[in-house]
């Protein structure tokens, strides 16, 4: 009975598969569905396709890689459009493609839900046209760009019109918005930008300026002076600044001018300049106003919350060699610095930041800066000295004379120079004479003396210092000051950047502003405040070539190295910042 039904089922079944056939039907019917291969083959070629494009753009191709992904999709079903996106934008903006880059990270705002999500891709835009700008790329709209793309180019050259002028930023921010209130950026971006550039405008009502006009440091107290009050007469008409006054601290003393300057209602103090001022300040019982310090007090002086400090010194430029010759994978150092106070604190921060990097100093020597010969410090820098004692060893025990060539010391990557220009057009020869020529050498910025028309000894050596001075960033910067006569820019430029960048601090730090969380940058380097209250900057580099100096920029960071900004120790008692 059992077998009877079986058979009578598999023939009905042939029956309907017959019909179904007769029907047109059948070929459907039996056909394989495509594969779960066959179904993200698309997704994978788009993966490959993203992969091409990146190693295009790290092989300095970014139109081939914008090329490569001109035909993926990026529909809103696409799950690797915003990622695509977002490379193509790179692409476009490296090829000198703005409108292109930007229109592509409106299209990948349209992909974001998240509101951070969105209100980061409208600031890589804004960051993306900055940089641009820098560039000297022209952000002039196509014949093709739709409405948002081009509100976007009008804001990128409404900014490259103010020239990093913050009031009139400020203005053109105001003026952008009236005429693209519907714009994605309007509520959001151009809002937050208006409040940013406001902390950086808006002035308390009146600020003080404490330095010491008479006695040894009254020559960089006037230059810092200048750079401030330059600063000041730049930032616009009457009406936007604060009232200005300046006290000397050499004859009023520093609590005297301090307490003066509070009497006569200062919102904002600057100063005071030395080191032993800050300590006077740190034992007096002042009046309560915000302050920013000239200089870094030492750990057992202790400040009130309300006093900032910022100050220029060697000492940070040696933590940021250390930084640097770890991330070009160079782990064993030999370093040489001036015999002085400075010099010992100089080479403390070096080895202090080398080794908690993971770097080795193998050795190093201190040199007296009033000598011209430097061979007996090389020599034992270099072990130099133990090759010629294992000579003279196996002369005795041969007994004849053998023929010998000195060898240095081959286990170093590096040599760590901490000394003034003079010295080092005589010790950079010396070390070649010394068979250590092709060992790479960094520097503090006091190897850099501009007004010393002859540099070419120093070539190859690579250095830590403010932007302006290695051709990182706008000489126009600096300019003004080449009006205070010659050489005058040689001689107190960085000093007349530092008054420069004191004078800009002060609505940020009386605003609290969070832009300083992220850094400005400044004549002296991109500043942030640390959660010490210590004002912190991050250098530039250059090196010296063909006798003159040109930039040499960060390498990318290795693999588990921070190249992030780090304290810096305060200068030398009583001298000025930098000193």
């Amino acid at each position: 009975m059992l077998h009877r039904s079986l058979r009578t089922a598999q023939t009905w079944l042939a029956l309907a598969a017959a019909s179904l056939l007769l029907a047109g039907c059948g070929p459907g019917l039996f056909e394989r569905g495509p594969s779960e291969d066959e179904l993200r083959a698309p997704e994978v070629a788009a993966r490959e396709a993203l992969a091409e494009a990146r190693q295009l753009m790290t092989d300095g191709l970014p139109a081939e890689a914008l090329a490569r992904l001109a035909e993926l999709p990026t529909g809103a079903d696409d799950p690797l459009a915003a990622e695509l996106l977002l490379l193509r934008a790179d692409a476009a903006f490296a090829a000198g493609l703005p409108a292109t880059g930007v229109e592509a990270l409106v299209e990948r705002e349209t992909l974001l839900e998240d509101p951070a999500a969105r209100a980061a891709n409208q600031r890589r835009i804004w960051n993306r046209m900055q940089e641009a700008i820098a560039a000297g790329v022209s952000l002039e709209p196509t014949p093709e760009t739709g409405p948002v793309v081009a509100g976007w180019l009008d804001l990128g050259r409404r900014a490259a019109a103010a020239s990093g002028n913050a009031f009139q930023l400020r203005t053109t921010l105001d003026e952008w918005l009236a005429r693209y209130p519907w714009h994605p950026a309007a509520p959001e971006l151009v809002t937050m930008l208006q409040d940013e550039y406001r902390a950086l405008t808006e002035y308390p009502r009146q600020v003080a300026l404490l330095l010491p006009l008479g006695g040894r440091q009254a020559a960089a107290a006037a230059a810092i002076r200048d750079g401030f009050v330059a600063a000041y007469l730049a930032q616009g008409g009457e009406g936007e600044r604060p009232s200005l006054r300046i006290y000397d601290t050499t004859a009023l003393g520093t609590t005297g001018a301090y307490e003066q300057a509070a009497g006569n209602g200062a919102d904002f103090i600057v100063g005071p300049l030395l080191k032993e001022e800050l300590e006077e300040l740190g034992g007096a019982e002042l009046p309560v106003v915000p302050t920013l310090a000239l200089n870094w007090t030492e750990n057992d002086t202790v400040l009130p919350s309300h006093v900032f400090q910022f100050a220029l010194a060697p000492e940070q430029e040696a933590a940021a060699v250390a930084r640097r010759a770890l991330a070009e994978g160079h782990g064993r150092a030999l370093a040489l610095a001036h015999d002085t106070e400075q010099g010992r604190r100089i080479m403390e921060s070096f080895i202090a930041t080398f080794r908690a990097g993971g770097g080795e100093v193998l050795g190093w020597q201190a040199f007296d800066p009033r000598a011209s010969d430097f061979s007996a410090e090389i020599t034992r820098l270099l072990l130099i000295n133990e090759s010629r004692a294992r000579h003279q060893q196996l002369q005795a025990a041969l007994g004849r004379r053998l023929e010998y060539e000195p060898r240095r010391r081959q286990d170093a990557d590096f040599i760590f120079l901490a000394a003034r220009a003079a010295d080092g057009v005589l010790i950079r020869p010396q070390l070649r004479f010394h068979y250590a020529g092709d060992l790479p050498v960094y520097a503090t910025s006091s190897i850099y003396d501009p007004a010393r028309r002859d540099l070419s000894e120093l070539n190859g050596v690579l250095f830590a210092d403010m932007p302006w001075r290695v051709g990182a960033d706008d000489v126009e910067l600096m300019a003004e000051f080449a009006a205070f006569g010659d050489g005058a820019l040689a001689r107190n430029g960085r000093l007349y950047a530092f008054g420069l960048d004191a004078y800009r601090l002060v609505p940020l730090l009386n605003n609290q502003s969070e832009r300083l969380q992220d850094g400005m940058d400044g004549a002296t380097g991109v500043l942030r405040l640390g959660e010490d209250g210590r004002i912190q900057r991050e250098l530039a580099w250059g090196s010296f070539r063909r006798g003159d100096v040109e930039p040499a920029p960060l390498p990318e960071p290795a693999p588990g190295l921070a190249l992030d900004a780090m304290g810096e120790p305060a200068p030398e008692a009583g001298a000025p910042p930098g000193g």
